[in-house]
Parts: C-alpha cells; structure tokens; sequence
C-alpha cells in the first residue's frame, strides 16, 4: 500500500469534485487493530467510519437480539399498544394506512402478516399517490369506517396529518402513528404517536427507518400478547422471519447502516438468501437478479415496489410483499416489472428537461457558481417521478434539489439533499413562513404543496434558507478514499476481507480506493455507453474495470482517449462472477490525469 498522498491535494478531479483521505490520524487505526486483532485495512475502514474500539464486534457481527432495545424506550409506544390490545380483545378488525414506497409497503407488510399469525383481522390502505397524494386522507378514513375499523395505525406517514387525524377523531376513530419523518406543533389528535423526531422522545432510534419501527413495535406487541395470554391457543410467531422485508424497507429508505439497522440489513438479507418470501423472489426472477445484498436491494428490486406507487398502484408492493400465491406473485411481479419500465421512460423525459432548465438559467444569468439549491418546476410533471429526479439532480450539481410538478395554480414537490443540510426541517420551516400549503419529510428527503405563485418566493427561500444555514464546506463536492492500491493487490482475497465489514450503505459507505499511475491497456464500449477496461499500474498485470454511463463525459473522454497518459483512478472493488469463475472487478468512479 502506498502512502504518498501529496498527488491528490487540492485538484479537481474528472467529476469535479475532490479526493480526501478519509482516516488522517493513523494513531485511531493502530488503537483499533490492537484492541481488536483485525487486519490493517479492516482497522482503516472502521476507523474512517468512526467505531471505537469498543464498537467492532458489534460493527462487524451486529445481532438484532443484542441491539435492540427495550420497546417501551419509544415515546407513546406503550400507550399504542395499550390501545390496539384494547381493540384486539373486541374483536375489532384494525385498519392499516401506509405509504406507498417501499418503507411503507415494507411496514404495512410486517404489521399485517403479524396480524394474521394471531387471526386478527385487518384491512390495508395504501393512498393512491396520484390522485389522494401522500398520508392519511378523507377517503382513507371513510373506507376504514365503512369497514367496521374504529382503531386504525399509520405507518411512513401520519406525523403531520392534521386535518385527517381531526376527521377522524370527529367520527370517533382510534387512530396510532408509527413514522420517522420530522414533526413540528401542533401534533395530528391520535392515541399515540410513535416517533423518534418527537422532542419528548429519547429513544435515540431516530435513524430506523418506519419499518425498523414498526419491527420495535411488533416486539412490544407480542410481548404484550404474551403477558395477557391472548392467545394460548397460537404459538407465538419468530419475528426473525420478518426481517428481510426490514431490511428492504430500511435499504431503500436510504438511512443511516449503523447500530441496530446494520443488524437488520445483515440479518435480513441472510434470511433473503433463503429465498423463503415469495415475492422477493417473484423480483429476483423477473428482474434476472442471483445474488442479494444492499445494491440489489436497493437498485434492482426496490424500484419495482416503488414503480407501483410512482404510476398509480399503490397497492401492489403490499400486495406481492404478503401473498403466498405463486400465481399471484408471478402476476404481479411481471406488473411491477413493466410498470417500472414505463416509470424509467416518463423519468428519463422529465429528467432531460429539467436539466435543460437549469442549463439555461446558469447560460441566461451568467452564473460562475452553481446557486445553492436547484429548484426547477414543469407543467404536469409526472408526479411519480419528481423525487427520483430530483435525486438526479442532486447527484449531478451536488445541491439540494426540489422538483415541482404545477397543474392549474397548484404545486407539487420532492426534495433530495446533500448531507450536512435538513430539507424536511427546511421544508417545514417553509410551512409555518407560508410559502409551503403541506410538506414534510427528514435529513435528505422531503414532499411538499404550495400555489404556483409561490414559486419564486420558495426558490429564494431554499437558497437563503441553505446559505444562513449550512457550513461554507457542505456544498464543496469532496469524495473520500480508504487507501491508495496497487493494481496487483485487487482479487478475491482483498474483496472477501472487504466484505468482512459489510453492508454497506448510507452512514457505511463502501470503501473506495484510488489506483496510483494506472494505464489503459484496453477499452471497449459495452451495453449503452458503459465502459470496459483493462488498467494496470506499476507494470503489474492488467486488471479488469468498468465505467457505467461514462461515454460522453469528461471521465469516459479521459478514459477513452489518454493518449498512453497515467491516470489515477477511483473507484470500488467488485465481485465478478461468471461461469463458474470467481473474479472481481473495479468499479471506476472518478479519475485525475497524472
């Protein structure tokens, strides 16, 4: 491993960004690896994920059992479940109101396959997104009356359901929230309101996303059944066999992998692997995925849940996530399948004007900096697809990005932030200044409403909002490496000890590495303007590598016409399997000429 790092300071990179060592203090690693008995780059990972010492064990081999606290530890939990037995014990059917993405269909999911150990009835509600939009409504209120329900639980939604939770509290309706999105006061009328933002609440769960939560409930729940002897007749269900929907929930939802949702997320796709759940792996086939961990999770099977949502399914996620008919799961997972190829489309569409709209102001006001959000709004935007673009745009200009979709005077919105800016807290903010009619939302992603004629004064908002608030660092783009590596270092072996400190995700980003005066031996376009390599460095032995989506940028460029030049690439360590053959792969994310 080489240690010179002097070649990176202070320059911009291909992507225009640049390059930090992430663990500067070797003394932090040394203490790591000593306590521990772990391998140099293991301790250099950890370290750069600041685990203390005392932290690795459970880092490495998290357990849900061992990290899970005590339920009652939520604020109003004991009081939901108090409220819901009450409601078990009359027979009630309860009702069930969750959101449409994948955090939603996850924990609605959970809840209601729990239910059903106990032969409890229940009837699921999930808002279609294009015509009631997000959250508990009227409609869903009126359906779950009509139905005989009198006590009801939100999941992924609720926290700001003001007007819904004051109709149903007027028709005498119990209702619990269970959601981790940001409140503010005045809280909705509800028996109990299950919520780590709450400033009553000193949980510290508040990175759990609302199927974590849910889960934490479920505990209590059961623990509760079994105390009051509900049901001596049934044996009390495993909750482990629920966790690889909690892991594709907390996944997808894109929180924090550290404490108690590593453990989720590790012990969930154990169980995946599995292949017990019927609709996971309606997903796997349909969408020709083998293996599953946190990439496949989160690119490949969670945007077929979320398909149905964004295009006016909302039902079919919770739907294919509980059924047992492989008929049924088949049916709907070619669904999804299609429907998420009809989002891609529509997305793709938006996406090209939307960056077109900022291109243009940037030319029209001859800007030397990027502004410090983007904020770009269209006639009729696809409302499914505004918050992916968003997400986009975020990755593009690195700024927080609102996307708004207006229709005769009215305004809808998504929002994707950077790290170290809080768009749901913005986002409120806005509310209660009035600018906002609605939203909500937490850290790195919001919804919002607002009347077209605001839409100046939000965009003067967020970039003011952004420049009191935000450190002169946060909208700097800075990437981070975990070590410098010889092209010759990189195989299974590096890979699998890689592995060791696994999943990783949001909170636990994945180690990238930086090959010093790498040359191209060979490149080749593959699929659609991906590119294959053959790199080497040091006059080593060619490795194999892949840019995707770089042909016609200024990577692809680089890459493509060097010139027998020296490049220091970036990038991440893959397995790469094929016919039988155990390989790995790098993953080029960014690169400087030498």
């Amino acid at each position: 491993m080489q240690k010179d790092i002097s070649f990176l300071e202070n320059r911009v990179s291909a992507k225009g960004s640049l390059w930090k060592e992430r663990v500067s203090n070797s003394n932090d690693v040394s203490l790591l690896k000593s306590d521990n008995d772990i391998p140099d780059l293991i301790a250099k990972i950890l370290a750069g994920r600041n685990v203390n010492p005392s932290g690795v064990n459970d880092f490495l081999y998290p357990e849900v059992n061992k990290l899970l606290k005590d339920p009652s530890c939520l604020f109003d939990l004991d009081n939901g479940i108090d409220c819901l037995v009450s409601a078990i014990k009359n027979n009630e059917t309860i009702g069930i109101l969750g959101d449409y993405d994948v955090d939603g269909a996850t924990s609605s999911s959970i809840l209601k396959l729990f239910l059903d150990h106990y032969h409890v009835k229940s009837e699921i509600y999930i808002p279609d997104r294009l015509k009631e939009g997000y959250g508990p409504n009227e409609t869903a209120i009126d359906f779950f009356y009509d139905k005989g329900v009198r006590t009801f639980i939100t999941v992924d939604c609720g926290a700001t359901a003001i007007d819904a939770m004051d109709f149903a509290d007027k028709k005498g309706m119990n209702a619990i929230i269970i959601d981790h999105h940001k409140v503010d006061e005045p809280l909705p009328k509800c028996v109990a309101h299950i919520n780590p933002s709450r400033e009553e609440d000193n949980s510290f769960l508040d990175d759990l996303a609302a199927v974590g939560l849910t889960f934490v409930f479920i505990v209590g729940l059961r623990r509760a059944i079994r105390v009051l002897n509900l049901f001596p007749e049934i044996t009390e269900p495993s909750l482990k066999q629920y966790l690889d929907l909690v892991a594709l929930g907390t996944v997808c939802d894109v929180v924090q992998l550290k404490g108690l949702n590593r453990a989720f997320v590790k012990e969930g796709i154990d169980i995946i692997a599995k292949r017990q759940r019927p609709g996971i792996e309606g997903l796997r086939s349909i969408s020709n995925t083998s293996d599953i961990g946190v990439t496949e999770l989160g690119f490949r099977i969670g945007p077929r849940i979320n398909a149905a949502g964004r295009t006016g399914a909302s039902d079919l996620g919770y739907r294919l996530l509980t059924s047992q008919s492989e008929d049924e799961v088949m049916a709907i997972s070619e669904r999804l399948n299609n429907l998420n190829q009809q989002r891609q489309n529509i997305e793709e569409t938006v996406l090209f004007e939307a960056t077109n709209i900022v291109e243009d102001e940037i030319i029209e006001k001859k800007l030397n900096i990027m502004p410090n959000s983007i904020v770009v709004s269209g006639e009729k935007w696809h409302l499914g697809v505004l918050g992916i673009v968003a997400s986009r745009l975020k990755e593009k200009y690195y700024r927080p990005s609102f996307v708004i979709s207006s229709n005769d005077g009215k305004a809808t919105g998504s929002a994707r932030s950077v790290s170290g800016i809080d768009v749901g807290k913005l986002i409120i903010d806005g509310v209660n200044e009035g600018i906002l009619i609605s939203g909500g939302g937490h850290k790195m992603a919001g919804g919002f409403s607002l009347d077209t004629s605001k839409l100046d004064e939000f965009k003067q908002f967020c970039n003011k909002k952004i420049f009191d608030d935000a450190d002169n660092n946060v909208l700097k783009k800075i990437n981070f490496y975990d070590d410098i590596i010889d092209s010759s270092n990189i195989n299974r072996d590096l890979y699998n000890l890689i592995k060791l400190a696994s999943p990783y995700g949001q909170g636990n980003p994945e180690p990238q590495f930086i090959i010093k005066n790498a040359k191209i031996d060979f490149w080749s376009e593959v699929g659609t303007g991906h590119l294959k390599v053959k790199l080497s460095n040091a006059n080593y032995g060619n490795i194999d590598a892949i840019a995707f989506g770089a042909k016609g940028t200024a990577l692809g460029d680089l890459l493509m016409n060097h010139s027998g030049g020296l490049l220091h690439i970036a990038g991440v360590i893959k397995k790469n399997d094929w016919q039988g053959n155990k390989a790995v792969q790098f993953h080029i994310r960014d690169l400087f000429t030498a």
